[in-house]
Parts: structure tokens; sequence; C-alpha cells
């Protein structure tokens, strides 16, 4: 037992992150209930529309402001949907609902396409309308989690709720400029 202890040593190897990892994600998991799985199950499909969306504006764009919002949605939408999936994983939950659930701001099938189909200034007075109405539908669905017991999930409302409020301030400034 001696020699592996060493031998785990001698490479580098501890332990105690493991340790402290698994007490870390217990702690996540703390006062984890149905409101809080049934937010990350309707929140992760909500936010891969988000980058999705973001996507084709990184794509599409031009405009050097839309560009960067793109990419710092695509970015904050993708840490917190990998910890969202954590949470469903951890709890043996189902990635998705059993049913259908209407969510505030998602952009229709019609929508997308549209939005597809544009280019140059119309397409980004339509990215900045449609990611508008996206990201207040979001912040609408924070309710579910606003008063969690789950420390993890009340602080990602309050940064959800933050960035968002902070972009949607972000793109009407950028919208009075195609007017």
């Amino acid at each position: 037992m001696k020699k592996h202890i060493v031998l785990l040593l001698s490479l580098g190897i501890s332990l105690v992150p493991s340790i402290a990892g698994a007490s870390t994600h217990a702690k996540s998991l703390q006062n984890l209930g149905m409101d809080e799985v049934m937010f990350a199950q309707m929140m992760i499909p909500h936010h891969k529309q988000a980058v999705s969306i973001s996507e084709t504006a990184i794509k599409k764009s031009q405009n050097q402001a839309i560009l960067k919002l793109s990419q710092q949605i695509k970015g904050a939408q993708g840490s917190e949907i990998s910890q969202m999936t954590y949470w469903l994983k951890a709890t043996n939950s189902s990635m998705s609902m059993d049913h259908d659930m209407k969510m505030s701001g998602m952009l229709s099938l019609k929508e997308l396409a549209s939005l597809k189909s544009l280019t140059g200034a119309e397409f980004d007075r339509t990215f900045l309308d449609l990611m508008i109405k996206h990201h207040q539908g979001a912040i609408e669905m924070l309710d579910l989690i606003s008063d969690s017991k789950n420390a993890e999930a009340k602080a990602l409302s309050k940064s959800i709720n933050s960035a968002q409020s902070r972009e949607i301030k972000t793109m009407k400034q950028l919208l009075k400029k195609f007017e």
C-alpha cells in the first residue's frame, strides 16, 4: 500500500482534489428539487436556441458590436447549458420534459427560417429584435427558480437575469442606430 501511495505522489497524483470535487458537486445538488429540474429541462433548449441564433449572427453579420454580443451570448449560455445538464444527469432526471411546454421567447421555425434568409442591416435589425424577445422570455422563466433553496440555482438565476438584462439594454441601444 505504501508503494502505491509513494508512486501516486511521485507522479504528482493526489486524491484530495477528487474528494473536494465530490464535496463541491454534492453541495451543488443540495435542495435541488422539481422546480430546478423543470427549469433546467426548459432552459437548456431555450439556451440552445440562443446559441444557434448567435452562431447564425456570427456567420452573417458584419456589425462588430453584434458579432461581439453573439460571441458573448454563445459563451455564457454554453457554460450555463453545461451546468444545467449536470443537474439533470446528477439527479437522474430526463434531459427533456415529458410534455410540450410553451417556453416564453422561443422563436418559431418560421422566424428562424426568415432570419436565416436575411442579409445586411435587415439581418442585424431582425436579429436584435428576435434576440431581445428571446432574452425577455428567459428572464420570465427565471421566476421558476428565483426563490430556490439551492444556492447554485439561485446564483444562476441572478447571473442570467443580470447578463441578459444588460444584453437587452445593449441590443436596444444598437437598434436605435438602425432607425
